[in-house]
Formats: structure tokens, sequence, C-alpha cells
């Protein structure tokens, strides 16, 4: 995945995620439904780039540097968002494990808990880069 792919895509996260703030409740509920799709987009890209998040996490999070754009955080603050970005990726390979031995409702289940950890994820990395 190109850094500028990932950059527009977080970027669309960010206004997703304002639309799921919407007072109204249909923009709301809606704006919820399209900010997990996003996130499970970016995160299945980000992983299946290089097999791992974190490998692809860094070079990205060098571009970012390289490209002139705001210093990326703190090496205290990095640390601890690669530690939480390595754990929700750990789960994330779980449940991809359990998702092909269920199904139904089981299935829908565990598949909302792999959105909402990709839902994380994807706030971990724009910590990264801000």
């Amino acid at each position: 995945m190109h850094y500028v792919t990932f950059w527009s895509k977080m970027q669309t996260v960010a206004g997703l995620e304002k639309l799921a703030a919407s007072d109204n409740l249909v923009t709301s509920q809606q704006g919820q439904e399209l900010l997990a799709a996003a996130c499970d987009d970016v995160f299945t890209l980000v992983k299946n780039a290089s097999g791992e998040v974190l490998p692809q996490m860094m070079a990205m999070r060098d571009a970012h540097r390289r490209l002139g754009e705001k210093e990326a955080s703190a090496p205290d603050i990095t640390a601890v968002l690669l530690q939480k970005l390595a754990v929700a990726e750990y789960v994330d390979d779980l449940l991809e494990e359990q998702l092909e031995k269920l199904s139904g409702d089981e299935y829908d289940a565990a598949r909302r808990v792999q959105l909402l950890g990709r839902e994380y994820a994807v706030n971990l990395m724009r910590g990264l880069f801000a």
C-alpha cells in the first residue's frame, strides 16, 4: 500500500467519524456503518501489504516525515501505540481463525467484534501520524 493511498483513506475515516457523531440518528447510523467498512478496508489493506501491520506502518510513518508532514508522535507515545497496535493485530488474527469455524449468529457476533477491533486499530494508526 502506498502512503498517498493510506493517507487518503485515513482522511476518509476522519470524515466518517464526524458523520457518525451526527445528532441526526439516521445520519449517525449510516455514518457508523460506513466508518466500520472504511476501517475494515484500511486495516485489511495495511495488513495485506506486507503480511504484518507494524512494518507497513513504520514505513508509511517514515514517508510521512519525509514528505514534510508534521512530526509524528513522540517516541514514548509511539512505543505505546505500536504495542497496542501489535495486540490489536494479534487479536484480529485470532478472530480470523475463529471466523473460519463459525456460522450464523456466532459468525455475525464475532465479525462485529472484529470490526470494532479494526476500528480501534485504525485509530491507533491515526495516532502514529498525529
